[in-house]
């Protein structure tokens, strides 16, 4: 696997922080030598005891944003990136909370019309966290995404500048990467308030309701089959697109055949 060409964008002069993002930059290297382990405890080591709201364990966390919307989507390393957050998931130097506000705050903040594959790259970090069971394990943030492409704009459109690729690749990262426990909530979604349906209500261009249904699934996994079959000449939706769009929509498949009796 090729090597990875992260870099700081807003260089902080932090001695702290600029240790932190090295200590990761390293780590997640395909060659590296840094075992999860020995990277955890330098980590620790930085931050402050009992703070998990300082501002180094706030920069701790913008770091890991960071670095992972540099890694493509497809990259082993955001697996290695969601196993060290795991690891160090019960450390008392680390607020779970806490991590999970910053990388919410960054899901509503929506893709940046001049580097939209960061957008992607973040959507498979935060699949790859709730599969770890890093952050809560909501499926209201896949569902959110599933919305965003399939539910909420008509197709061939772009927004704010961003094409309506990013959005199908961004959801597709739920799907390949935290699909199971996804479909698992399909199946067995425990208790729904009224909350949830209220969070969990469908864009424009679906007429069901606002429940996690199969229903739901099959409309999500259609998109994707539309996606992945539109002819050469629907310039909405790039090559990249369209077999991301049907891998989706094949895992999705497989899913259903084989996790339903």
């Amino acid at each position: 696997m090729y090597p990875l060409d992260i870099k700081m964008e807003d260089p902080p002069g932090d001695p702290t922080h600029d240790k932190i993002f090295a200590l990761l930059r390293d780590f997640l290297q395909p060659g590296s030598t840094s075992t999860l382990e020995s990277t955890a405890r330098s980590l620790e080591k930085l931050l402050p005891e009992q703070a998990p709201l300082s501002t180094e364990v706030w920069d701790f966390g913008e770091s890991c944003i960071e670095i992972a919307e540099q890694i493509p989507y497809n990259h082993p390393s955001h697996y290695k990136l969601a196993g060290l957050l795991e690891y160090l998931a019960n450390s008392p130097k680390l607020g779970r909370v806490h991590r999970s506000n910053q990388a919410n705050t960054k899901f509503h903040t929506g893709p940046d019309p001049e580097k939209p594959r960061n957008y992607v790259s973040f959507h498979a970090f935060a699949a790859n966290l709730f599969e770890r069971r890093v952050v809560h394990t909501s499926p209201l943030w896949a569902i959110w995404a599933q919305r965003d492409a399939h539910e909420g704009r008509e197709p061939y459109t772009e927004e704010d500048g961003v094409p309506s690729d990013i959005y199908v690749l961004a959801a597709a990262q739920w799907i390949l990467w935290f699909g199971q426990s996804f479909f698992k909530q399909v199946l067995f979604p425990g208790d729904v308030s009224p909350d949830d349906l209220r969070m969990w209500s469908p864009g424009p261009l679906y007429n069901g309701k606002a429940h996690l249904t199969l229903d739901r699934w099959h409309f999500w996994r259609d998109g994707y089959n539309a996606i992945a079959s539109s002819g050469k000449e629907d310039k909405g939706y790039t090559q990249e697109c369209k077999n991301v769009a049907a891998k989706a929509a094949a895992m999705m498949d497989a899913l259903e055949q084989n996790m339903t009796f």
